[in-house]
């Protein structure tokens, strides 16, 4: 029976090389699928595609692949997915892998059944990349920037507990939600938009033409304005004059912003001050309870340590004052510290879940509790999200209602007591 010899992806995200009997290279490749690795090379012993395998082993993998993805992509840019593509994307990987299709053969199935296009390239960047060792968070991290940092940390830990097919169904269910909230908000703005855009028109009517007409009346008649055009013609004038000063403290104002909240001292601090925002910091709390409950509960099941895995689940949130919340609960953890008491000292989570989290210990049965818990906030998530989705339209029309309407009213009252006035004299 001929020797071959392969090298194939383990389970932990490992690169092992091996050798062994087959009667031909598909038995081996079945062999290997079997023992739970993936392999990417398998050749038998002595034969030239052997001896070539081994050439091509010695040399640095990753220029390769980056000048093979480079012909592929016709320069190498970066490959940008639209939000239905990333979830299509997700869903079939997740539904190829929960069939027990190992990585690589699944991707090359995506690959051959998809249209031409950025998400055919993507994929063709991500498969060569896993084929030749790189576990799938970095070779997806790789192959297009839309594959946000959470997206990958997530994978990596599902790849690292075993439980991919999960995570990625968990991926398509949360990116599910986010593009039909975004749907609903572009959905409730179109109307305050326009009503945006009408209030826009009718006050560079008002600068333009009608409060210089008003100004040239007043001055002809000789009389002293009332307090409320002056307020209007100064701030007319004001605005003519120096509206190119305003515009450029307006554009460096939010660059600066935007700058600030992106550097690592003030990061931590915005992140914090974002989970206080009434409603949407809520949400975003509520989000990272799910999410940390359902990967810690994924590894942990899956028979990943504690604290290994706690490692892991931080990834699950880009925000960096979680993150440190979580870094210091893992450390105390790791000290002796229980884990419900660990999370009580990081003040990020809610005293129901914290109980549940004692209960589970002490029960002996943390994982099912872990769960249990997280499909509840699931639950309480979802209809948080339907009840935002129902306010958003009338809220934003209720206040842009409120803007253009005082905006009409006050220049039309700055009007009538000024033809009130000319009347009088």
């Amino acid at each position: 029976m001929p020797e071959f010899t392969y090298r194939a992806l383990k389970g932990d995200g490992s690169v092992v090389d091996g050798s062994l009997a087959a009667r031909d290279r598909s038995e081996a490749f079945r062999r290997l699928a079997q023992s739970g690795m993936q392999p990417f090379q398998v050749n038998e012993s002595g034969s030239a595609a052997a001896k070539a395998a081994e050439k091509q082993k010695a040399k640095a993998p990753a220029p390769a692949v980056a000048k093979k993805t480079a012909r592929k992509s016709g320069g190498g840019g970066a490959v940008r997915l639209t939000a239905p593509q990333v979830i299509f994307f997700t869903e079939e990987l997740s539904d190829l892998i929960a069939a027990g299709v190992q990585l690589e053969p699944a991707l090359r199935m995506m690959e051959s059944r998809g249209e031409d296009g950025p998400l055919k390239e993507t994929i063709a960047r991500a498969r060569e990349q896993v084929r030749d060792g790189t576990p799938l968070s970095r070779a997806l991290a790789a192959a297009s920037p839309s594959f946000g940092s959470l997206y990958c940390n997530l994978v990596a830990a599902g790849e690292a507990g075993g439980a991919l097919s999960d995570i990625l169904k968990r991926q398509v269910t949360y990116l599910t939600t986010l593009a039909e909230l975004r749907s609903r908000v572009l959905t409730a703005m179109i109307y305050p938009a326009f009503l945006f855009v009408a209030g826009v028109g009718v006050t560079l009517l008002f600068v333009s033409f009608l409060v210089p007409r008003l100004t040239e009346m007043i001055e002809n008649s000789g009389t002293s304005p009332p307090a409320g055009a002056k307020i209007i013609i100064a701030a007319t004038a004001f605005l003519r004059a120096w509206w190119w000063l305003l515009l450029l403290i307006l554009a460096g104002g939010i660059a600066g912003f935007v700058a600030a909240i992106k550097s690592p001292s003030v990061r931590p601090s915005w992140d914090r001050l974002k989970l206080g925002i009434p409603l949407f910091g809520t949400l975003q709390l509520r989000r990272f309870h799910v999410q940390f409950l359902e990967t810690l509960s994924n590894l942990l099941g899956n028979g990943m340590a504690l604290i290994k895995a706690l490692e892991l689940s931080r990834g699950g949130t880009e925000n960096l004052f979680l993150q440190r919340q979580l870094t210091q609960a893992t450390v105390q953890v790791a000290d002796g510290t229980s884990l419900h008491r660990a999370m009580e000292k990081a003040e990020v989570f809610p005293q129901s879940l914290l109980d549940m989290v004692r209960v589970g210990e002490q029960t002996g049965h943390l994982t099912e509790t872990l769960a249990k818990a997280g499909d509840r906030l699931d639950r309480d998530l979802n209809r948080s999200v339907e009840r935002l989705s129902a306010m958003v339209q009338p809220v934003i029309m209720v206040l842009m209602a409120v803007v253009v309407g005082s905006m009409a009213y006050l220049m039309i009252t700055v009007i009538y007591d000024t033809i009130s006035l000319l009347r009088n004299q």
